[in-house]
């Protein structure tokens, strides 16, 4: 009779610390989805923040155009038009941006990873970016051989980080100045570093770069309205990769951005 006791009482006790251990896990779940809710809810609410400004103007302008349409002047109306297409790009661009943010966040299963040749990754992508950097006289070096170095990774995940990077870098660095990319291979990981001559970043902003819409400097040296979610996304996809990325910056002297990828 004790020997039957004894296992009811073992059994009673595995049941408790099944279902305890069931509560524990429930709980853990239901914070990680609270977390994520209030989230994404913060990140709607900066959303709607930035199209707010674009979106009205759309609507003003538009309405200024339509209530005196046939005495508006044919310069006017461009003029009005061209302010109406640049807040619409704007709108587009952020769309586009929180579009690829939401894609990132926490799906696993939208990356694609293979066996890829980095170098020329990094290549094809510096070459996109040829004309633009040009234009304001920078000067793009590539501190890396020719050489093939191969990694596993989502070709075209890695290549909108580094794409992110570089236009961040010529977005932000004056006229006549230079970028340095540099790409070192070692045994186990492959190390990537970014560094521009641009204005830099304070000690005060540096910490929060990485979040969601969080802006520096509302326009750029070219005068384009910033969004926020270059570095945000860059971060999520070198998470994603087992990476790190880390940002060191000084006003006036420029920004130093590396990223350390697996093999």
């Amino acid at each position: 009779m004790k020997k039957a006791e004894t296992g009811s009482t073992l059994y009673i006790k595995e049941l408790e610390e099944k279902i305890i251990d069931l509560s524990l896990r429930l709980k853990s779940r239901t914070n990680e989805l609270n977390l994520a809710r209030e989230k994404n809810k913060k990140t709607i609410g900066k959303l709607v923040h930035n199209l707010k400004n674009p979106v009205g103007i759309i609507y003003s302008f538009s309405d200024m155009i339509l209530e005196d349409i046939e005495d508006t002047s044919i310069d006017k109306l461009e003029k009005y038009l061209q302010v109406i297409k640049k807040s619409a790009d704007f709108s587009i661009q952020v769309l586009n941006s929180i579009a690829k943010y939401f894609q990132l966040e926490g799906l696993d299963s939208t990356f694609n990873f293979k066996n890829i040749d980095y170098s020329e990754l990094v290549n094809n992508v510096l070459n996109e970016f040829k004309s633009i950097a040009e234009e304001k006289g920078i000067t793009i070096e590539r501190n890396f051989s020719g050489k093939s170095i191969f990694l596993t990774a989502d070709r075209d995940k890695i290549s909108l980080t580094i794409r992110n990077i570089i236009n961040n870098s010529i977005r932000f660095s004056k006229e006549n100045s230079k970028i340095k990319i540099t790409v070192i291979e070692n045994l186990k990981t492959i190390e990537t570093t970014i560094t521009d001559e641009g204005i830099g970043i304070s000690k005060t902003d540096l910490p929060n770069i990485f979040n969601a819409f969080y802006v520096v400097n509302t326009y750029s040296e070219d005068k384009q309205k910033c969004i926020g979610l270059g570095l945000t996304i860059a971060k999520e996809v070198i998470q994603h990769h087992k990476g790190k990325i880390t940002v060191t910056s000084t006003i006036n002297k420029g920004t130093n951005v590396e990223m350390i990828l697996s093999k």
